[in-house]
């Protein structure tokens, strides 16, 4: 997937943007004091960022964890 110039500019346009949205609402959170909603939004942010920005990664991962599923219903 990272091969592909388009693929990559794309991907760094959706990343810049989900980054933007992020700290928007993660400053929203921490002004309103809304501890365990700030925690759960970074982490899930976290989780994304990682499949938006290292995509190929990703990919593999969840091949592996669908493998691995795939593994325990046809054994």
């Amino acid at each position: 997937m990272g091969q592909n110039p388009l693929v990559s500019w794309i991907l760094t346009i959706v990343g810049s943007l989900f980054v933007a949205v992020l700290a928007v609402r993660a400053f929203g959170h921490w002004a309103k004091k809304e501890w365990g909603a700030l925690i759960t939004h970074t982490i899930g942010g976290a989780v994304v960022a990682f499949f938006v920005f290292n995509s190929d990664k990703a990919v593999q991962i969840l091949k592996m964890v669908g493998e691995k599923i795939a593994s325990v219903f046809t054994a």
